[in-house]
């Protein structure tokens, strides 16, 4: 059974770029699709020797691994985390910084609504 949805990691989570999600209105709020619910982006920073640690929980949906490393208010990985204000939506990718900005390291996950509690959990929601 398939637990998560990937993509490739040319598409920049930050820039909204998945087909679940609208845009709507002057200021080009993002929503979930299917519910119309309301989604946040939040970014959650990393120190460098996390990458590996991180990217591999988040690939195999190892969302209590994640609660293990620590994060700090400023880092050179960075997770960007979309979520549904309704709980039914949840994506996530793992990026790196390179010389002056943030670049995608790996896929767009979109987590499992059965898992996104497990995962919010781990992210201390």
């Amino acid at each position: 059974m398939k637990t998560m949805e990937t993509t490739n990691k040319t598409q920049n989570l930050s820039k909204y770029e998945l087909p679940e999600l609208g845009q709507k209105g002057l200021f080009r709020r993002c929503f979930y699709k299917p519910t119309q619910s309301p989604v946040s982006k939040k970014e959650y920073f990393y120190a460098a020797d996390d990458f590996t640690a991180l990217s591999s929980a988040l690939a195999h949906s190892r969302f209590d691994q994640m609660q293990k490393l620590h994060r700090q208010s400023d880092g050179n990985v960075k997770l960007v985390v979309l979520r549904s204000k309704d709980g039914k939506f949840a994506a996530a990718q793992v990026f790196r910084y390179q010389p002056f900005e943030f670049f995608p390291e790996s896929e767009i996950t979109v987590i499992k609504e059965d898992e996104i509690a497990a995962f919010n959990e781990a992210l201390g929601k």
